[in-house]
């Protein structure tokens, strides 16, 4: 690769996919690191493909949302077909989790971030088409973050896909039917299952015996996005965005009432031995003198 591509200097290799290698650059007109893609043969020799992804392309630039990574532009320079997008710090959601349940209130409010971007990346008629742990990044600030948006049937995860079954496949898409929004919307639901419990989702599974501390309403939520079939399926990102907000407020509410108990649980729950009973047998033997002094003063 040369040092830079138009006016991106390239810094370092960050990886490579169907998308072609990917490069941290810096954007010398704004001063910015971004993540920059080269497109491969596979892709610019494929006029079908390259045009499916110009349109696609064209249409992300204008997405803009603080939970998706967003697309700022593509070019061309002499061979070089590139996209150009924002650079996202963090970790991978999959690493985050790593077989461990998250804390509920933080796993809620990712699945709040991320429904809330679906909400509008639905709303201009595009879909994310390969949402898992790992096409979600958490950022620094603690935001989960989509990555690749639209862009499933162009990176190597997309095309793999259905071959791998895996639980964030939707059963339409399994039966070889087009994902639509609702699709997306199984994708989210498999994934915070995980999030809430540690584990993929899996037939004989249940959210609360995994974990305890889910709340009904939120299991709830989880099991209408998971239906089998679209038209039982929870049928708005956006919607489902206001329901968890709900929760999360619920949520907050209990947990301050827990810590307002908690605070007087040791005088609800005083010790039956040890200092208690002593305490008690010292009380007793004062209650005996002071009875002993009532019957024996002069009167």
């Amino acid at each position: 690769m040369p040092d830079s591509i138009a006016h991106f200097k390239i810094l370092e290799t960050l990886g490579s996919g169907g998308l072609g290698e990917v490069y941290r650059a810096r954007d010398t007109k704004l001063g910015r690191t971004v993540a920059l893609k080269v497109m491969p043969p596979s892709v610019t020799n494929n006029p079908a493909k390259f045009d499916a992804l110009g349109d696609v392309a064209q249409r992300l630039t204008r997405l803009s949302h603080p939970n998706i990574a967003m697309l700022f532009e593509g070019g061309q320079v002499d061979n070089y077909y590139y996209l150009v997008f924002e650079f996202v710090q963090g970790e991978p959601l999959a690493s985050l989790i790593n077989g461990r349940p998250l804390q509920v209130r933080r796993a809620l409010e990712f699945s709040i971030n991320l429904a809330d971007a679906l909400a509008d990346a639905h709303g201009a008629g595009l879909i994310h088409g390969d949402i898992r742990p790992d096409t979600i990044v958490i950022t620094p600030k603690d935001r989960a973050k989509f990555m690749n948006f639209g862009l499933a049937a162009f990176t190597a995860g997309g095309a793999g896909r259905l071959s791998t079954a895996a639980p964030y496949v939707s059963p339409e898409e399994l039966a070889g039917k087009p994902a639509d929004a609702r699709s997306d919307i199984y994708s989210l639901g498999a994934v915070m299952f995980e999030m809430f419990t540690g584990r993929q989702r899996a037939r004989g599974l249940v959210l609360s015996g995994l974990n305890p501390g889910v709340p009904a309403e939120l299991e709830q939520i989880i099991a209408r996005m998971l239906a089998a079939t679209v038209e039982h399926r929870a049928q708005s990102a956006a919607a489902i965005a206001a329901e968890l907000r709900s929760v999360a407020a619920m949520v907050d509410t209990r947990t301050e009432a827990a810590e307002a108990a908690g605070t007087a649980e040791p005088v609800r729950h005083r010790p039956k031995g040890g200092k208690g009973k002593a305490v008690f047998i010292v009380l007793v033997v004062l209650a005996g003198l002071v009875a002993a002094w009532f019957l024996t003063r002069p009167v």
